[in-house]
């Protein structure tokens, strides 16, 4: 590998106009902006996350973290506004893990 590729934190490698690794503020201000992180739990199969962020052109993934019900395969539909997270289980009443990109 040549040298200059290398990342290093005394020499920050520049991507995209973000120089990584990326410093406390920087991380920070990325997760405000583009992404959100939170759990949900399932009724019967579904659930529904309000946040203006959230646009239809937005990505949405789901994981369950802990099992309630039989469990189905999960969805993320988004639209203006919010994102439903659907299992293929009308049973499943899990805990599950969502993070959407703006």
């Amino acid at each position: 590998m040549l040298e200059e590729n290398k990342l290093s934190i005394q020499q920050p490698k520049q991507r995209g106009g973000i120089a990584f690794p990326l410093d406390y503020e920087d991380a920070s201000a990325l997760k405000q902006s583009f992404l959100t992180v939170v759990q949900v739990q399932l009724q019967n199969g579904t659930s529904t996350i309000y946040d203006s962020k959230i646009l239809a052109s937005s990505i949405g993934f789901a994981n369950h973290s802990v099992f309630s019900g039989i469990i189905g395969v999960l969805s993320v539909q988004c639209s203006n506004g919010s994102a439903t997270i659907t299992s293929s289980s009308d049973t499943d009443n899990s805990l599950v893990n969502v993070l959407i990109i703006y």
